[in-house]
């Protein structure tokens, strides 16, 4: 998954990059999105003893945690705590997808809960290709 994706044109018509890369000697992978510009995010995955955790570093302020519960064909994690989130109602990520395809690109599915209902979105990503062909 290391390296940059671009997704497929959304609703709006504009595209959506995401870079992943390892830092830390490996122990983390970042998903950075849009990167470079006002707009960027950062979700972090780590270990934590026998569990991956993964913190999502919200433009919206908040610092969703969530745990992965599956890594079978799919990586899901679920929403365990959140910091500067003072009330659960507000908007916050709640549920988190990774799906690799078998052509090679990545499904991404996140769904955001705010006052109790929850916003699925999904996005169908594919390997950028860079100056040098790759």
């Amino acid at each position: 998954v290391v390296g940059e994706w671009i997704a497929q044109p959304t609703e709006s018509g504009r595209s959506v990059r995401v870079d992943y890369r390892r830092l830390s000697k490996g122990s983390v992978l970042v998903e950075a999105w849009q990167a470079g510009t006002t707009g960027e995010t950062l979700s972090v995955f780590h270990r934590d003893g026998d569990r991956v955790l993964a913190t999502h570093y919200c433009a919206q302020g908040n610092q969703p945690r969530l745990a992965m519960r599956e890594a079978q064909t799919a990586f899901v994690f679920d929403f365990i705590d959140a910091t500067n989130l003072p009330d659960a109602a507000r908007p916050h990520l709640h549920h988190l997808e990774l799906r690799p395809q078998p052509d090679g690109s990545l499904d991404r599915i996140e769904t955001y809960r705010s006052a109790g209902a929850d916003e699925t979105t999904r996005l169908h990503f594919v390997r950028a290709i860079d100056s040098r062909g790759r």
